[in-house]
């Protein structure tokens, strides 16, 4: 059976008319955007581990709001980026690439023309290139930046959403957690239709915080957990859905324990087993050759080499199953696992464990007392638990 187009877009945010769940998450932040039309500015920092969804639940928001509340929104990716004026020159730039199609462009086109060039092939790429003084005082004064890119779009958008995603290397510097303090009391006082949602891991508002203790005021979190069951069998369903394949019931509820509710393993699990299917009818086979499939390749993707090599052993096959038993337990204690292993496994246990700390996968887990260890993200647990299934003895 010929198969040209999977449903599944491993490593790829989805796009905004196939987004599923996210039901809590996404009133929440379009009630904080439809807070800014009143001439407020909201703050948000959407967290979460990696793959779990941050990047297309932000994109899907921004899709939502400026259909429903005609607010302008742009999407800017800052990896790499450690410079705030940067930062500012890329969001700029990104709000009229992406105004292509709009009835803003001009407007926007007409407000920065002098700093625009077509760049690209055929100049279809717009750049926008100030010189630096001019960069620096718009930076500096963002909130008249902002209150002029306000009044361009006025009467053809009521707010303006700003998303940045992958800040990490900002949120290193305490030179962007100040301005961006500084951005949040001088637009609150300027009253702007605007909404900053930052994108990034924890551990990123956790140093925001750290550089500037005031933003932890400023910041309203928003945590993307895993998805529950019915969310991530919604998710299957719908995809195959899409391309006319039918899933039982057995097959579904084993794709959905073996992605534990993350949405990048689900991607990957879906696409395998997509691919291994020959009838157009996903049965228990065809989940459970697919799910052996994606352990390779999540494996491969998704986890550090030096974790990756030391998982392979097939004496640990034992250890990561039962390391992984509980679905909904990320924690263990050492004891426990001793007392269900053999005498050659538990011979190498405790080198296991060592080296999976030493990998920074596993962490002690102070709330279970000594001896008790626990994942320190999901991606980690579920790909243990996928690695020792996948071959029973």
């Amino acid at each position: 059976m010929q198969k040209d187009y999977s449903p599944f877009v491993p490593g790829q945010p989805i796009a905004p008319e196939f987004f599923v769940g996210r039901v809590e998450q996404v009133r929440f932040l379009v009630d904080r955007i439809r807070q800014t039309l009143s001439g407020r500015l909201e703050m948000v920092f959407v967290s979460g581990e990696r793959g779990i969804g941050k990047t297309s639940l932000a994109q899907f928001v921004r899709w939502y709001v400026e259909r429903e509340l005609k607010v302008v929104g742009t999407y800017t990716h800052l990896g790499g980026v450690q410079d705030t004026n940067e930062a500012v020159r890329r969001s700029i730039e990104r709000l009229v690439q992406e105004s292509g199609d709009k009835p803003w462009h001009e407007r926007l086109l007409n407000l920065l023309r002098s700093h625009i060039r077509q760049v690209g092939l055929f100049g279809v790429t717009v750049e926008f290139a100030p010189p630096p003084d001019l960069l620096s005082n718009a930076v500096r004064n963002f909130a008249h930046t902002l209150r002029e890119l306000s009044k361009t779009l006025q009467g053809a958008a009521k707010g303006l959403l700003l998303v940045w995603d992958d800040i990490n290397g900002l949120a290193q510097r305490k030179e962007f957690a100040d301005w961006l303090k500084s951005v949040a009391d001088e637009t609150a006082m300027a009253r702007i239709p605007v909404c900053i949602v930052l994108v990034g891991l924890e551990e990123v508002r956790g140093m925001l915080i750290r550089n500037n203790e005031s933003l932890a005021r400023v910041l309203l979190p928003l945590d993307i957990p895993l998805w529950g069951e019915e969310e991530c069998a919604e998710f299957f369903r719908k995809a195959f859905e899409r391309v006319n394949t039918k899933v039982t019931e057995e097959a579904l509820g084993t794709m959905v324990v073996f992605s534990g509710g993350h949405p990048a393993l689900a991607h990957e699990i879906g696409d395998a087993v997509f691919r291994v299917d020959s009838d157009g009818i996903i049965d228990q086979k065809d989940a459970l050759e697919g799910i052996s499939q994606a352990a390779e390749i999540v494996g491969r993707k998704y986890l550090e080499p030096q974790v990756y090599r030391a998982v392979r052993s097939p004496r640990y096959r034992k250890i990561l199953r039962l390391l992984a038993s509980d679905p909904k337990n990320y924690s263990f204690r050492r004891a426990d696992i001793m007392q269900r292993l053999d005498a050659n496994e538990r011979k190498v246990f405790d080198n296991f464990l060592r080296r999976m700390q030493d990998l920074g996968v596993i962490v002690p887990n102070e709330e279970g007392g000594r001896g008790s260890y626990r994942f320190r993200n999901a991606l980690h647990f579920f790909y243990f638990g996928m690695e020792g299934r996948r071959r029973l003895p």
